[in-house]
């Protein structure tokens, strides 16, 4: 099997089972387990904590031991992390398992992208990556049909039970046959701490950004996505289930269709980009996120269920293209010793912004409305547009 099948089937494959969850959660967060908007951001808080926590000490986990057994550790604990979440619908069980989620991901994010950078030696990533979410798109969109299926004939709670039952088969699979051939372990000199060999890799991965512009802007940008992303993923599911008083029955059919068009949506714009858009990527970036901040706000605010539906597929689909875009223009300019921690280093970004954006969002919408705090995630996209054209220019330049 080429490199690039083995990181699309596991890629897909988690991105499959994870959607099972995230298509009824946010149902099973208001209906079964009853919480309110600031408990719902709170929960997006918990994760970015530990997301912040855990990312760069398992970024250096997997420069060090190796990328594919960071993949599989990481699935194993996010796999572990929704059993506990569907067993018990209580704020307390579905905030540890937020916490465990976020650990998780830690070992995945980074480390991922260097493995597959590091085994194709750099060549083709944007193929891979752009291809990659194409086919992340496809399993979420036939995930979406799996798991309103199963909540139907069974219940929400037993759905997310078999995401997270499918997710701990899938880590052992990964540990048993994703390749690794390239990898250069970040070993430390004799008699140096734990501790000083972690600074050291860090300031070797400072260095990398704060000797590069563009990498800078991404930097910035990728702490005002974390500030302005909390909010809208935590609240577009009260929005709906509140404001337009959907029942739970109602909400497991209308739900698996929001999403279902979203990744269709999601997966022609990503075919296009990759067919018509070859090197201009940061144009691509300062369009949809200057459309975004209009969309959000719009779905916030209109009052036609059907015109908040489409701002939502608009919402969606664009905010699925600026992950893999990002990582091309990233990873072509970082160094391969270290990528995972670097790339960790950004993983923190977006936590820290998460972790910050969050609760501001969710007290607004507490005290104020569903409405106004997702409209307040809308706004803190507006800074992200001059960087955007900063880091343009910057590649122009070079």
């Amino acid at each position: 099997m080429a490199i690039q099948k083995f990181y699309y089937t596991v890629t897909s494959s988690r991105a499959f089972f994870i959607q099972m969850v995230f298509t009824l959660n946010a149902i099973y967060y208001v209906t079964q387990a009853d919480l309110n908007a600031l408990q719902l951001v709170l929960i997006g808080t918990i994760m970015e904590v530990s997301v912040l926590l855990f990312e760069m000490p398992t970024g250096l986990f997997a420069d060090h031991y190796g990328r594919k057994k960071s993949l599989a550790i990481g699935t194993l604990v996010i796999g572990l992390a929704h059993i506990l979440e569907g067993s018990m619908p209580d704020f307390w069980a579905i905030a540890l398992a937020s916490a465990l989620w976020g650990v998780g991901w830690t070992f995945i994010s980074g480390a991922e992208q260097a493995w597959i950078a590091d085994e194709l030696n750099g060549e083709n990533l944007e193929e891979t990556f752009l291809r990659g979410s194409q086919f992340s798109s496809f399993a979420r969109f036939v995930a979406i049909l799996a798991s309103v299926s199963i909540a139907a004939i069974w219940s929400v709670q037993f759905a997310i039970l078999v995401a997270g039952i499918m997710l701990i088969i899938l880590s052992l699979w990964a540990f048993i046959n994703l390749p690794e051939t390239k990898f250069v372990k970040v070993t430390r000199a004799k008699g140096v701490s734990g501790v000083t060999h972690m600074m050291e890799i860090i300031k070797v991965g400072m260095t990398q950004i704060r000797g590069n512009t563009i990498l800078v802007s991404i930097a910035v940008v990728t702490l005002l996505w974390g500030l302005a992303s909390e909010g809208f993923d935590r609240l577009y599911g009260a929005h709906f289930i509140a404001d337009y008083d959907l029942s739970e029955s109602e909400s497991i059919y209308w739900f698996g269709t929001f999403y279902a068009i979203a990744f269709l949506l999601n997966i022609v714009v990503l075919r296009f980009v990759e067919k018509y858009v070859e090197g201009r990527y940061a144009d691509v970036l300062l369009l949809t996120n200057a459309v975004l901040i209009g969309t959000m706000i719009v779905f916030a605010w209109t009052g036609h269920f059907f015109i908040a539906i489409a701002m939502y597929w608009v919402t969606s689909a664009l905010r699925n293209v600026n992950y893999p875009l990002m990582n091309i223009i990233t990873n072509e300019r970082l160094q391969s010793k270290g990528r995972a921690t670097t790339l960790s280093m950004f993983g923190q970004l977006d936590a820290f912004g998460q972790i910050a954006g969050g609760p501001l969002v969710g007290l607004l919408a507490l005290y104020t409305s569903v409405a106004g705090g997702i409209t307040t995630s809308a706004l803190l996209i507006l800074p992200v547009l001059y960087f955007l054209w900063r880091m343009k220019g910057k590649m122009i330049d070079s």
